[in-house]
């Protein structure tokens, strides 16, 4: 995972719903450091990864043709 990294933001205790914000940091105290757009300004959030999706908006790129997943 690259960082800093462009994310779809889903978390209920902030009210955030598929919001785009780029992830900063993962802190070891357990809250992603974002930042989220708010109309013309960028604020800085933190959000606790238990209760937090992060879904990037970049797709994966289709694996090399050798790849195999070992089951």
């Amino acid at each position: 995972m690259d960082i800093p990294m462009k994310v779809l933001v889903t978390c209920p205790l902030a009210k955030f719903e598929q919001v785009q914000g780029t992830l900063i940091a993962v802190s070891a105290s357990g809250f992603y450091e974002m930042h989220i757009p708010f109309g013309v300004n960028t604020h800085t959030v933190l959000l606790p990864v238990a209760a937090t999706v992060l879904t990037a908006r970049e797709p994966l790129l289709a694996p090399p043709a050798g790849f195999e997943v070992e089951r």
